[in-house]
């Protein structure tokens, strides 16, 4: 019998931390993400804007991208990629799906109010704004692997 490959201790682990890795995209800043919130829930009440959703539709749109990237990153660590493959494939998808949001947000109607576009100094796309651009500037990611860390039982 021929033994294409004896790495399976690799394998398994790279299989774990893949698991345990965690990929967030958002607003972290609580400044940004509050804004992000009233503009995604909206109000009818006249005070906040109406409902512009962008983090899930913009999610959405590249799903199957980051399935692809997903897949990817699997082959690769039964490749033998190990930690390596995993940070790489995360930070793909992390990519991935920011650029969705970030296309999101560009794409977001209705458009501003007459009243609003004055107080954005002329700025007419939702969302979007003079400096501080606290929407478009805080949107980040955010990968976490429990796994990367390294335990030592004794």
């Amino acid at each position: 019998m021929k033994t294409v490959a004896d790495n399976w201790g690799s394998i398994l682990a790279g299989l774990r931390q893949l698991d345990d890795t965690v990929v967030e995209v958002g607003w972290f800043d609580q400044d940004a993400a509050t804004i992000a919130y009233i503009n995604d829930r909206g109000s009818a009440d006249g005070k906040h804007p109406p409902p512009r959703p962008v983090l899930t539709p913009g999610g959405e749109a590249v799903r199957e991208d980051v399935q692809r990237a997903w897949a990817r990153t699997v082959r690769n660590v039964m490749h033998g990629g190990g930690s390596g493959a995993v940070a790489s494939g995360a930070q793909r998808v992390a990519e991935i799906v920011e650029q969705g949001v970030r296309d999101a947000i560009d794409g977001v109607q209705p458009p501003n109010a007459p009243e609003t576009i004055g107080n954005k100094h002329g700025y007419t796309a939702p969302l979007r704004g003079f400096s501080p651009d606290r929407i478009w500037n805080k949107l980040t990611t955010r990968i976490t692997s429990p796994s990367d860390e390294t335990v030592d039982d004794g």
